[in-house]
């Protein structure tokens, strides 16, 4: 394939204004095209939808839920080239022709610092704060009692526990960027909100990610005494180490770009903004007036619709904090004889000493309507019918009772956590997802005890396990009082 030229997108308001930007090539293809991506550290890609259209969306799919798109003429390789003016939807909703919009080809930048941004999304991929489904995982864990805000000392807490799992490197352990991050996210119309809410989590994950790329590079070039300063010489040293080699002339210049006050020193925020320019220079620069105006570091820089505690989205919601109520309440039935023949005897209600799996039902409608996920359900009534002592028949006998309870609520547990809702979908896990499901389900292990746990279920060796094989592994896990029959 050859290399495509970078495309720089303009002319948008109002509506999805945001597609606005310069987008440089990427190493990859889909649907057999060239795909390009922002320069500026968010989700935002031009692709061939496979079919004739070429779009603009957070997401590399079919262009179902794109932001803006144009019709592509047959073999098309590069969206500045068709004549059809861009689809956009307006403040309706309602897809209309906007012929401001305009495509047209730019050289690829070659600056260090943008060349640091391209390598970004699959890394950030790698680490679960791309895709959706990761998103989902992430927010349900840290949202512990699902009220959909959040507080910096959760989000501490959160990137602590997938640091210590294996999930997310160490280097994103960082305070100061992780500050940083947190503070960028929340500003907003001086309201005083400290809370992070859903619809700004995703914006929290790639700050905390950019931010900590920043300070890695930050402390290379101001070196190791602490000061979170950086002078003249630092910044002109730092910069060669990076492959930007200027002559003095032209470095004191970029540093006093930064240097607005003519301190002669720089501080990692306003570091960050001189990055932030070189990647993305039509970005809005009212993104980091906070740093440019110290004293109105509380100052309005975006428009919301205000605070809210509750979400209207859900009739009922599942949290974490349910779940480790009824995990309570299931462990305690399980350790007392008399509730757990009390329980049996609930569900066996003929006395013949099997249940059926509409029986089963029935229980977790009546008793535990946390429970009332038909997928989960059949997956933890076939796991306990064909398990190790199970007589694996079609009914579920007294003495496997405790096996069925145990997954019945950690089956339910980790589909909620994993959105998995396709009874028949057969999905498999690799040792990074092993890592992070173990993480975001309250289990962080080392990197070592971790690999150990995959090839105890990795029986074949053969490097994925299936989501069901970890769901009854992590259901002996949490609960191994779940491996003793229930006798009289």
């Amino acid at each position: 394939m050859l290399s495509a030229p970078a495309l720089k997108i303009t002319g948008r308001t109002g509506r999805y204004s945001h597609i606005n930007d310069t987008y440089e090539p990427m190493q990859t293809t889909h649907n057999d095209k060239p795909v390009w991506v922002a320069r500026s550290v968010a989700p935002r890609y031009i692709f061939h939808s496979g079919k004739a259209r070429w779009c603009i969306s957070k997401a590399l799919d079919d262009g179902a839920r794109c932001w803006a798109y144009v019709q592509a003429p047959a073999n098309s390789n590069d969206p500045s080239t068709c004549t059809g003016a861009w689809m956009c939807p307006d403040e309706d909703k309602e897809w209309r022709e906007d012929n401001k919009v305009a495509c047209r080809t730019a050289a690829p930048d070659n600056d260090k610092f943008v060349q640091l941004r391209m390598t970004l999304d699959q890394e950030m991929k790698g680490i679960g704060i791309i895709e959706k489904s990761d998103l989902k995982k992430l927010w349900r864990r840290l949202d512990y009692n699902g009220n959909n805000v959040v507080s910096l000392a959760e989000i501490d807490k959160m990137v602590v526990e997938l640091v210590a799992g294996g999930t997310w490197p160490a280097w994103l352990n960082n305070k100061p960027a992780l500050m940083r991050a947190y503070k960028k996210t929340i500003l907003k119309d001086g309201d005083g909100d400290d809370w992070v809410e859903k619809h700004e989590f995703h914006a929290l994950l790639l700050n905390i990610f950019w931010f900590n790329k920043l300070w890695q590079i930050f402390q290379s070039i101001a070196g190791v005494d602490g000061d979170r300063r950086m002078d003249l010489g630092e910044f002109t040293n730092g910069l060669g180490q990076l492959g930007l080699n200027l002559n003095p002339q032209e470095a004191r210049e970029e540093f006093q770009k930064i240097d607005t006050n003519h301190g002669g020193q720089v501080l990692f925020v306003e570091f960050c903004a001189y990055v932030r320019k070189r990647v993305n220079p039509d970005a809005n620069p009212q993104f980091d007036a906070d740093i440019i105006s110290g004293e109105k570091c509380g100052k309005v820089l975006r428009k919301s619709g205000g605070h809210k505690v509750t979400n209207s989205h859900f009739v009922t919601k599942k949290c974490f904090k349910d779940f480790d109520e009824l995990e309570k309440v299931i462990k305690a039935t399980m350790k007392d004889k008399k509730k757990l023949h009390g329980l049996w005897n609930q569900i066996d209600f003929n006395g013949d000493n099997i249940v059926s799996l509409a029986e089963i039902d029935k229980l977790c409608v009546e008793k535990y309507p946390l429970l009332n996920h038909k997928p989960a359900l059949m997956r933890a009534y076939k796991a306990t019918i064909h398990g190790k002592d199970a007589n694996h028949d079609d009914w579920v006998n007294k003495h496997e009772f405790k096996s069925l309870l145990a997954n019945l609520f950690y089956f339910n547990k980790i589909f909620w956590v994993y959105d998995q809702v396709d009874a028949d979908k057969d999905r498999r896990m690799n040792f990074q997802e092993f890592k992070q499901c173990l993480a975001v389900c309250g289990c962080p292990m080392s990197e070592a005890q971790a690999r150990q746990e995959f090839h105890q279920v990795d029986k074949n060796g053969g490097g994925i396990v299936l989501f069901d094989e970890f769901c009854k592994y992590f259901t002996q896990k949490a609960c191994p009082e779940s491996m003793q029959a229930l006798v009289d």
